[in-house]
């Protein structure tokens, strides 16, 4: 045998060496990962464990936000427009988008905590609907209305209800999230114990921002999981969440995500206002908004809560971020 020859047949025996440890390597590696799985969880569940027999899923999250090509893109877009706005005065900008379709969300500055303000009228919302659940006549109690005081609000309610009219409890629930109406509050906070409002935030894994003691308590990750949940139908029946969902759709709000988003799709959201009046540090405003947009291949949640000196750059943040995402998914 030539020389020249045997050393041909050394070296193809060497690579097919080298592919057989290298495919040995993958089997052994899918075998290890599956006999012996990490200790860090890939997603988050979040469980009702208030039955016996049976363990119902409410929510379910990744842990890590996605990678693929597209959401990077978007990732990408969205960092250079905030680096933009902080240019402007807004101090903070927190982001979270979540596609209902595959599942996948990403991020920016979604740990970042702000007052929730009128956000956490959609877990009253969800409350009482819950409440409801259990007793077919509630919403339709027959209640007086009156108030003794209002929470101030930048925006007044666009209708009002009639002191000393009486009203069902399905109708206070609708002035609250159609309007934000403050006024209403006082009646359905009555009407809840706040072992019943707290349910909800046990439920998700969330701490009720109301008896932290600190106004900045919610993130945008943790807020979103209201519109999870309705979406979803895993904490209301369908009945309730749909119900629920109808109704934000028709919130009177539209200087935010509703104006980043052509008028044919449907967006079902609520937004929240704060003023804190700071003169050393000019962070006097907060403006949120969430929501659920209705794309009809795409569907998807979209959060934003903003800190800032100035409330018309706020609103102007909220629409333009939302107009950037919906370009970005309508591609």
């Amino acid at each position: 045998m030539s020389k020249n020859r045997k050393s041909n047949i050394e070296k193809n025996l060497t690579y097919v060496l080298m592919l057989l440890l290298f495919f040995v390597g993958i089997v052994v590696g899918v075998v290890i990962k599956a006999c012996m799985p990490t200790n860090n969880p890939q997603f988050n569940q979040t469980r009702d464990t208030s039955y016996k027999y049976i363990n119902p899923l409410i929510d379910f999250e990744t842990v890590q936000s996605a990678g693929n090509r597209e959401l990077k893109e978007l990732e990408n877009d969205l960092e250079e427009y905030i680096e933009q706005q902080k240019e402007k005065g807004v101090t903070n900008l927190s982001i979270y988008y979540k596609d209902l379709n595959s599942g996948a969300w990403i991020g920016i500055d979604e740990d970042e905590k702000f007052s929730p303000a009128s956000l956490f009228k959609v877990p009253i919302m969800i409350t009482l609907y819950k409440m409801a659940e259990s007793d077919s006549k509630f919403l339709n109690n027959e209640i007086p209305f009156h108030f003794d005081y209002v929470v101030e609000q930048n925006f007044d309610p666009e209708s009002s209800l009639v002191q000393g009219q009486s009203y069902t409890v399905d109708e206070y629930i609708k002035q609250l999230i159609l309007y934000s109406d403050n006024r209403v509050l006082e009646i359905l906070s009555e009407l809840m114990s706040s072992e019943q409002l707290d349910k909800i935030y046990l439920d998700l894994g969330i701490s009720n921002p109301y008896t932290t003691g600190d106004p900045n308590n919610m993130n945008v990750k943790d807020y979103a999981s209201f519109f999870r949940i309705l979406y979803n139908a895993s904490y209301l029946n369908k009945e309730l969440s749909t119900k629920a969902l109808e109704l934000l759709s028709q919130t009177t709000y539209e200087k935010g995500i509703r104006k980043g988003v052509p008028s044919e799709i449907t967006v079902a959201h609520k937004f929240g206002e704060r003023t804190i009046e700071d003169e050393i540090a000019q962070e006097k405003y907060q403006l949120h908004e969430c929501g659920i947009i209705y794309h009809p291949q795409k569907p998807y949640i979209l959060c934003i809560m903003t800190r800032g000196s100035n409330f018309e750059i706020l609103e102007t943040t909220l629409s333009k971020t939302s107009s950037l995402v919906y370009d970005n998914v309508n591609k």
